[in-house]
């Protein structure tokens, strides 16, 4: 609901502009402001209140969209399997080192 008046203001249970709003936590100060049908008696700031729709169509559209799944980082075969056959030591020897 639009709240451009003291009268509408109290109709939403608020008590005074003095209130601070839930998104960025700073006093209403100034109309037009806009309760919230969801949370009663919850009151925003204009501003407040489309970024705060804004961020959670955003993650709607995040959620319900994700990226491709990638593909895998590595692939095993049997070339690696045999060029370096299990129990074989990876370690330098002290003729190798130079």
């Amino acid at each position: 609901m639009l709240i451009l008046n003291e009268t509408q203001l109290v109709l939403t249970g608020a008590t005074s502009l003095d209130e601070c709003c839930p998104y960025c936590a700073k006093a209403l100060g100034a109309y037009p402001l806009i309760s919230s049908d969801e949370t009663w008696p919850c009151v925003y700031h204009a501003a407040c209140a489309i970024q705060l729709a804004t961020d959670i169509l955003v993650d709607l559209f995040t959620f319900l969209s994700p990226p491709p799944p990638s593909g895998p980082f590595f692939t095993l075969s049997a070339s690696c399997e045999a060029a370096h056959p299990q129990g074989e030591s990876y370690a330098l020897n002290e003729s190798q080192r130079d």
